[in-house]
């Protein structure tokens, strides 16, 4: 899909990190805030955690997933654990840039099929910090325990190919350096 303004293919932003990095929040923030910006809803088989909102996610069952995968489908899939999720092929509304929340794993499958992908890592301040802040989004001591053990791998990765680290600290700090990096790759576009 070409970018009205531009006539040129829009820029894919992946915003990546570990569960409990901060990247949902900064990413809801950008969304707010420019409204060229579009955002691909991943899908998942993992049930609606309490208080999580019904379009944090496309919630669907484990068929209806493999359905998607066998109709090649997805822009990026993986298995997390006993969950699948997913970022569906995106059909971007003209004039908008592809937003991506995903994680290190979905990053790299990105980067395979799209290079040009300008990627985002979210980083917490802390392994306690990045704790916390699953267990406040309700998630299952067992499954926090496995996302923290497999973080230190997903940062290394994550380095490698991110354009930009972000350690999310202060939301607004965060939101702020990704927003000067997505205005300087569209004014990079534009040149």
């Amino acid at each position: 899909m070409l970018n009205q303004e531009s006539a040129e293919p829009p820029i894919t932003f992946v915003v990546c990190g570990a569960g409990g990095a901060g990247k949902g929040s900064i990413v809801e923030e950008l969304m707010k805030s420019d409204p060229a910006l579009w955002l691909s809803r991943s899908w998942t088989t993992r049930p609606r955690r309490d208080g999580e909102s019904e379009n944090a996610y496309v919630f669907v069952s484990p068929s209806e997933f493999q359905d998607r995968v066998d109709q090649n489908g997805f822009y990026e899939w993986a298995q997390f654990f006993e969950h699948r999720y997913g970022t569906p092929i995106p059909d971007v509304p003209l004039g908008s840039d592809l937003v991506l929340e995903i994680d290190v794993q979905g990053a790299v499958q990105v980067i395979e099929r799209e290079p040009k992908a300008v990627v985002i890592l979210v980083l917490p301040p802390s392994r306690e910090e990045q704790k916390k802040r699953m267990r406040i989004r309700g998630d299952r001591t067992t499954d926090i325990s496995k996302r923290l053990a497999k973080s230190d791998a997903e940062e290394k990765i994550g380095k490698k190919l991110a354009n930009l680290i972000v350690v999310n600290v202060n939301l607004k700090e965060a939101v702020s350096e990704v927003s000067l990096l997505i205005a300087e790759m569209r004014s990079v576009r534009k040149s």
